[in-house]
């Protein structure tokens, strides 16, 4: 049997950006920092289980874990730029190096 051209499942990069209301333990705020403003947010753990790469300490940060989601308010190239590269920082390396 001929296989199919399309993949089943969905690749993930043409997926919408998801809010994150669901895991959201308070509000966002925005933050003058050095490098721009940011987006800040403040994300109760979850039982997810993906695995993010902190952007300060370079390591593994599981969704489980209270973190920060964090991304530049000004983006380069617009606002929808900004929102999809949000990262998922640990809330000390986010003090430490924001």
């Amino acid at each position: 049997m001929p296989r199919s051209i399309s993949s089943r499942r969905k690749n993930k990069w043409q997926q919408a950006s998801r809010e994150l209301s669901d895991s959201v333990s308070g509000l966002r705020t925005s933050r003058d920092l050095p490098d721009g403003t940011w987006s800040v947010q403040n994300v109760a753990g979850n039982s997810q289980g993906k695995i993010y790469i902190c952007p300060g300490c370079g390591q593994d940060l599981a969704s489980s874990t209270p973190h920060i989601v964090a991304w530049r308010q000004s983006a380069r190239y617009g606002t929808e730029v900004g929102v999809e590269s949000r990262r998922h920082w640990h809330s000390r390396c986010f003090q430490k190096f924001r």
